[in-house]
């Protein structure tokens, strides 16, 4: 008896390792190249310290309702470097946003607090591209012979006043062709004294989308973000960006690949980590990061596969934890993996404080105890990246896009505005 108790522990541990090594390593990988990232981008990090002038417009692409324009105005109006002009383009006289910027650049003229020089320039509808590309075609019509940097910018940041000298000054130096950063999610405000729903949907955002910020951005998948994007009349030249953006859905990931294939100078700067105010609730947060990762499976499908298999790795290996959670190598891996995950959010706090857009103690606790619950985050995570599958039909805002092909998009339904 006592030698068959033996093989049958021997077995036992045997198959604890191989469950270990076949579908908890990878995850440990994950978490700590993850965590690995961060530090890097950490010790790497500094604020700008030059400030080149120069002649600068700003395209803002609008639509809806466009509650946070006063403040993006003030926060312009505030920038280091002057604006020569901010071009708002809307899709028609219909949106809502186009009542809301006419009341705004009329205040602006009348009023110091919101000094700048507002052009809005109506669009039209978008037939076989994205209406936020249309709106953006609208303003590149605009730009002329004394424009040294050209702006694409999303309306949901609250850039700090020395965010167009970040943008703009490798451009003047010389130093690049195209400048871009990221977003950084904004948790003020979200503490506990916010509604569960908002609260809950921004330190889910935050979790997710702070870890993305402080990946490396890999050569083999260029990728631009449209919500902070800076070109020269060189770029915009070569990359012929009215025509390529008038037969796509994303302004990112397209600009991004021709750059990359005509060897232009893209610089991703860390300290432009634009702080973005949170998602609206849970379901508002689902459709916004599965729309995310559906049109990377339409233009990067690689990366799309690469970010799939990672998460993918995690959830099994949380399933297969808590499975054995009565084994004590189960739980010590859990708590492995927690520990990972609260490293992860002690590098975005002094990211964070770096940037000048620390939280506030209560909302760090909050972004504990989501690490705590990193499983939950993870299938939610998870959730939204699976149903990115289905590429055919993509929703944004108030249209639905076909989607044959990244070069094809046709729109198939269109709300009316109220």
């Amino acid at each position: 008896m006592g030698g068959r108790q033996r093989r049958q522990r021997r077995q036992r541990i045997a198959h604890m390792f191989l469950t270990l090594i076949l579908l908890c390593v990878p995850a440990f990988l994950v978490a700590a190249a993850g965590l690995l990232a961060g530090l890097v981008f950490l010790s790497r990090l500094s604020m700008p310290r030059v400030q080149r002038s120069g002649t600068v417009t700003l395209i803002l692409p609008l639509t809806g309702e466009a509650d946070g324009l006063v403040a993006l105005l003030r926060a312009l109006a505030a920038q280091t470097l002057p604006v020569r002009r901010l071009l708002i383009c809307v899709e028609g006289v219909h949106d809502p946003a186009y009542a809301r910027a006419t009341e705004l650049a009329s205040t602006s003229s009348t009023k110091s607090t919101i000094s700048l020089p507002i052009e809005i320039l109506i669009a039209g509808e978008a037939t076989h591209c994205a209406q936020k590309c249309c709106n953006q075609i609208a303003g590149l019509a605009r730009i002329d012979a004394r424009d040294e940097v050209v702006v694409l910018f999303d309306a949901d940041i609250v850039p700090p006043p020395w965010w167009l000298s970040a943008l703009a000054t490798p451009i003047l130096d010389g130093s690049a062709d195209i400048v871009t950063g990221y977003r950084w999610p904004l948790l003020s405000g979200q503490g506990c004294g916010a509604p569960l729903g908002a609260m809950l949907a921004a330190q889910i955002a935050a979790a997710i989308d702070r870890g993305i910020a402080l990946l490396p951005r890999l050569a083999a998948f260029p990728v631009t973000w449209g919500g902070s994007l800076a070109l020269s009349p060189r770029a915009l030249e070569k990359l012929d960006a009215a025509r390529l953006l008038g037969g796509t859905l994303s302004d990112d990931c397209s600009i991004g690949a021709q750059a990359a294939a005509l060897g232009l100078r893209v610089l991703t700067r860390r300290a432009l980590l634009v702080p973005t105010p949170a998602s609206d609730g849970l379901a508002a947060l689902w459709r916004f990061g599965r729309r995310q990762y559906q049109i990377i499976r339409v233009y990067r499908p690689p990366l799309w596969w690469l970010a799939c298999l990672a998460l993918s790795s995690r959830v099994i290996a949380w399933g297969v934890l808590l499975a054995n959670f009565g084994e004590v190598w189960a739980r010590l891996a859990t708590l492995a993996l927690l520990v990972i995950a609260l490293a992860a959010v002690g590098v975005q706090v002094f990211v964070g404080r770096r940037l000048g857009v620390a939280d506030p103690l209560a909302v760090t606790v909050l972004q504990v105890v989501v690490a705590l619950c990193k499983p939950l985050v993870d299938v939610f995570h998870w959730s939204l990246m699976l149903a990115a599958w289905d590429t055919r039909v993509i929703r944004w805002g108030h249209l639905g896009y076909r989607v044959f092909g990244p070069g094809q998009i046709a729109i198939v339904s269109r709300r009316r505005w109220g």
